[in-house]
């Protein structure tokens, strides 16, 4: 007499563990954006010590008028004229047109997505700065008649904000654009020298404190990194967005093997 088997009983099906579905959720995520939110929140803090200094000392504390002493000191006619010509490239009058071109030549290279965020990112980054000078309302350094005359407020620097959204963002367009190294140290390196030499005006002009400047560098390369983020889930999200197909790990060694 045959004997019927039947299918051996399911086993139950385990439930996954805390550590599974943090495992799950950073695959879901993303380390990068994972690692540009975590970083975005240390910017946060270092931008809250920077505004609880000046909010704590209505004046510039020691170590800005010690930086804005010695500046003054290197002042010369030829200085003078080459601070203003290179502080002109961080200002409204240029990044604002300059910021027009470069989105009109991302769409008109087939990427209408990566102009719209580019020109996003910069208009968010004017505003969210205009909003923080209104809020501290820091009066601009008055050591002596500053070589530039500017009527807003002095922290943060807009100057410095600005240059890094612009410059910042041309660097991220650029690591959108291409997984070649060399041109994406080029486009950082290029974007830190012309952030740095406009901060560096801003102070020898005499129209901000050291702090300004950092404190619209810190703003700045905060505003840069939740665009990056945000350009990055678009293109996740949207088929055919991102500009260059990027292979998973192993996926290049196995189609050559």
């Amino acid at each position: 007499m045959e004997v019927l088997k039947g299918s051996p009983p399911e086993e139950p099906r385990r439930q996954p563990g805390f550590f599974d579905l943090v495992v799950n959720r950073l695959q879901a995520i993303g380390i990068s954006l994972l690692a540009g939110l975590l970083f975005a929140a240390a910017i946060v803090i270092v931008f809250g010590l920077l505004a609880r200094e000046v909010f704590l000392t209505a004046r510039a504390g020691p170590l800005d008028r010690e930086i804005t002493l010695f500046v003054r000191g290197l002042e010369s006619p030829f200085r003078n004229n080459l601070a203003i010509v290179l502080t002109f490239f961080g200002s409204h009058l240029f990044i604002i047109p300059a910021t027009l071109v470069v989105a009109y030549v991302l769409r008109a290279k087939g990427h209408p997505i990566s102009a719209l965020l580019f020109f996003s990112s910069v208009a968010g980054g004017f505003l969210l700065n205009a909003l923080l000078k209104i809020s501290f309302q820091r009066a601009r350094p008055d050591l002596w008649p500053a070589l530039v005359f500017e009527h807003t407020f002095s922290f943060p620097s807009g100057h410095a904000a600005m240059s890094t959204v612009f410059y910042g963002g041309l660097a991220s367009v650029v690591f959108h654009q291409t997984d070649r190294r060399g041109p994406r140290i080029l486009a950082v390196s290029g974007a830190l020298i012309a952030i740095l030499t406009i901060m560096a005006t801003r102070v020898y002009l005499g129209v901000h404190w050291t702090t300004d400047v950092i404190a619209g560098f810190v703003v700045g390369i905060f505003w840069v990194v939740l665009s990056a983020i945000a350009t990055e889930i678009v293109y996740r999200r949207v088929p055919g967005a991102r500009p260059v197909r990027r292979p998973r790990r192993g996926a290049s060694k196995a189609a050559s093997s």
